[in-house]
């Protein structure tokens, strides 16, 4: 993905650049830590009672009927995140990160297809007492629904989205 942001960017630069409280570098860290351990190992760094209040492509779950059942270790077992923008103030950090993985197993009642599937996902955390109070997961749902063969391919992005939005002149 490498596009360069407006605020920092760890794939052209390191957060440690810029100018943040110790709070928000603790909260930055904890992220880190956060998205580098397996889903099960996540619960460390959660305050009980800790509210999902989105869960990015999870939400397939719900169309599924599957729950968070659907999303399996054979999935996309090879499954590699690289955050490209991670923003931290006060109390909250925001990221966005690409996702890159091989369906090999059932994705929330979609069968393996073998298709490499690269998709952007963003989320937004806010701490309390050093810990993830609540978070928000943002994903490329329409992008990933393409990826498994469910929406069809458009190959002209110009085209579909030409006039749609104008600057002011």
């Amino acid at each position: 993905m490498n596009t360069r942001s407006l605020v920092t960017s760890l794939a052209g630069g390191d957060y440690q650049d810029v100018e943040y409280t110790e709070e928000e570098r603790r909260n930055i860290d904890l992220v880190l830590k956060f998205r580098s351990v397996s889903l099960e190992e996540r619960a460390q760094f959660l305050k009980p009672g800790a509210t999902v209040n989105r869960v990015g492509m999870a939400s397939l779950a719900e169309l599924s009927g599957l729950g968070m059942g659907g999303y399996r270790k054979d999935s996309l077992p090879d499954r590699h995140d690289v955050i490209e923008d991670i923003v931290a103030k006060a109390d909250r950090v925001w990221a966005v990160w690409s996702l890159t993985a091989t369906h090999t197993g059932e994705l929330y009642g979609f069968p393996a297809t073998g298709n490499k599937i690269d998709i952007t996902e963003m989320a937004i955390w806010r701490f309390e007492d050093g810990l993830v109070a609540e978070h928000w997961y943002f994903a490329d749902d329409f992008a990933l629904l393409r990826q498994l063969g469910a929406l069809p391919e458009f190959t002209d992005y110009a085209e579909l989205t030409r006039g749609r939005w104008r600057t002011a002149e």
